[in-house]
């Protein structure tokens, strides 16, 4: 009679989370290219980032051992002729070894809590709902949000404060954002895979 013996180790990693640095540019690209592949620059959503930089004090990476292993960044779009500010979150980026450890839900809620701080009030993103749902983001189409050249399925919308979408539709526009200066914070997350 053979006995089988089932070991179960619990795997803890440790990163952190920085404002994103100039040095760290080139790992980012890296690493983008790794994850969404280099045709990502393709996509609709691209055309609203290359008209602008992201928004200072907005972007952030995480780092665990000196790599870089994700990447966040926010871009400042506006919404219909009103031009009612809004940012576009993404990428979002994790690299592939490294996906499950909590390094993009982190990224995501350094970035909300910061866009909040500053007076941000909306957030849109081209994702999966089933994923993106759980940061209270919601099918932008149901608020008459439209980007076109983008499956509007995949738009997401998010409030960071309540009632922002009231009387808000339209189409997203790229926009410039003022690049103040903006101290940015940074936090330590301690993830358990």
């Amino acid at each position: 009679m053979t006995s089988l013996l089932l070991v179960f180790v619990k795997v803890t990693l440790m990163f952190v989370i920085l404002k994103e640095r100039s040095r760290d540019k080139a790992a980012i690209e890296a690493l983008l290219d790794n994850v969404f592949g280099v045709a990502r620059h393709n996509k609709a959503s691209y055309a609203y980032r290359a008209a602008s930089l992201p928004v200072q004090g907005l972007s952030f990476s995480a780092h665990s051992n000196e790599r870089l292993v994700g990447t966040i960044r926010f871009w400042p779009i506006s919404i219909s002729v009103n031009k009612t500010p809004a940012l576009l979150m993404g990428p979002l980026g994790v690299a592939t070894d490294m996906r499950g450890y909590g390094i993009g839900r982190n990224l995501i809620f350094q970035g909300h809590i910061k866009a909040a701080e500053m007076g941000h009030k909306l957030i849109l993103l081209v994702g999966e709902e089933a994923y993106y749902k759980r940061f209270g983001y919601v099918p932008a189409r149901l608020h008459g949000l439209v980007m076109p050249g983008e499956n509007p399925d995949r738009l997401l919308v998010c409030e960071l404060r309540k009632n922002a979408l009231q009387g808000v539709s339209g189409t997203l526009q790229a926009s410039e954002y003022p690049q103040s200066a903006v101290t940015g914070s940074w936090a330590v997350h301690q993830a358990n895979g």
